[in-house]
């Protein structure tokens, strides 16, 4: 009995692995300088493909994840579709939801589910026909195709034209409805300047102007008990990271009171250089893993940077020498109390956090590559 089940077991976890390997192999990555599917090539998996110029005049059967230059859709698309570029053109079939993203993004395809477009210039054709939703987001926005649902545009100026089955949001410095144009439901705009429309626009519903109102200034963040609760937070995952690296915390701490100059450069330096690093390491097949480990390294030092910068604010205000176990927390809980106390205003809160984010990154760093020192040399440690 007991040889059958472990047979059993042994069946479902060879199934297991080869449904894992099945899955994974159903999913291709391409990088090259360019990338052509031609009327007659049927893309069978699940794509993701970084080219300068993409083309695809072919059958996309699963999701296609594209980020180029130039991309040219033109093909028949069965799943989603997020693509990326300098230029977009969706001149094709598109049967699930569509994404662009583009400094020039242009729609002329026939769409059976959602549109989302972001880019300088939008355009969506007089030929595009889109069975769900639209939004639209960007410097300029032209949209005249066919929509069965609703229509959200947010843009410097927007010109609208063509069918809207539902309703249209419009927020934009400039608009403009085109004569002609047909909307069955209400249109709801915030401009500057009142919208008069032409004899000729059909609006099935109700014109609704949308005034702008400030917001009310407010001093401190408003919930401050969920803000102080994160401070609490940290304060525990403070004291368990110097109680395990007490020797890197004690290193830290000792470079934010000696060397805040060189902290200062070098988180300065790592605050915008680790995402670029990530961001180009994300469109090679190579550096993909690396690319999603430096994120959570980066994100990782991101928060431990509060605390570094908390130890040595607490024992600063504390005017403490050494900082041991006895007096771990209190030095600690005093540092978290100002930093959190400083964010809290609405005012100083971005500067504040920046400055912190700065130098905790920096001193985490340069402790993290310091070189090893005989004990008798080394900074105070936490016991």
């Amino acid at each position: 009995m007991s040889k059958v089940k472990g047979q059993k077991s042994k069946v479902i976890i060879a199934a297991a692995l080869l449904a894992i390997m099945q899955s994974a192999s159903a999913i291709e990555f391409v990088q090259r300088d360019e990338f052509i599917s031609s009327d007659a090539e049927t893309l069978r998996d699940e794509m993701w493909i970084s080219a300068q110029t993409i083309t695809i005049s072919g059958e996309a059967l699963d999701d296609l994840f594209a980020a180029g230059g130039i991309l040219d859709l033109r093909g028949n698309f069965k799943g989603d579709v997020w693509a990326g570029g300098d230029q977009v053109i969706a001149a094709g079939r598109f049967s699930d939801h569509v994404r662009l993203a583009a400094r020039t993004a242009q729609a002329s395809g026939t769409f059976g589910s959602s549109l989302t477009a972001v880019g300088d210039t939008v355009k969506v054709d007089p030929s595009a026909t889109i069975a769900k939703n639209v939004l639209c987001l960007g410097e300029n926005i032209i949209s005249e195709g066919s929509v069965a649902g609703n229509v959200r545009i947010l843009s410097q100026k927007a010109t609208l034209g063509g069918k809207i089955a539902g309703n249209v949001t419009i927020a934009a410095q400039e608009i403009v409805i085109l004569p002609g144009t047909m909307i069955a439901g209400n249109l709801h705009y915030t401009a500057p300047k009142e919208l008069v429309l032409s004899p000729t626009v059909a609006l099935g519903g109700k014109l609704v102007r949308t005034f702008e109102t400030p917001p009310p200034k407010e001093f401190l963040k408003p919930n401050l008990f969920g803000h102080f609760t994160f401070a609490f937070a940290a304060l525990l995952t403070g004291l368990v990271f110097s109680s395990i690296f007490s020797r890197y915390t004690a290193n830290t701490v000792q470079l934010l009171r000696t060397a805040r100059g060189a902290c200062l450069l070098t988180g300065f330096a790592a605050l915008f250089l680790i995402p670029m690093c990530a961001f180009l390491l994300l469109f090679t097949l190579v550096g993909l893993p690396l690319c999603v480990l430096l994120i959570l390294f980066y994100c990782i030092l991101l928060y431990l940077s509060k605390i570094a910068v908390g130890f040595w604010l607490g024992a600063l205000i504390l005017r403490r020498k050494e900082i041991s176990k006895r007096n771990r927390a209190g030095t600690l809980a005093v540092g978290l109390l100002v930093i959190y106390a400083l964010t809290a205003f609405t005012d100083i809160s971005f500067v504040a956090g920046v400055l912190i984010a700065i130098y905790g990154l920096g001193a985490l760093l340069l402790a993290l590559f310091k070189k090893p020192v005989l004990i008798i040399q080394s900074p105070a440690d936490i016991n």
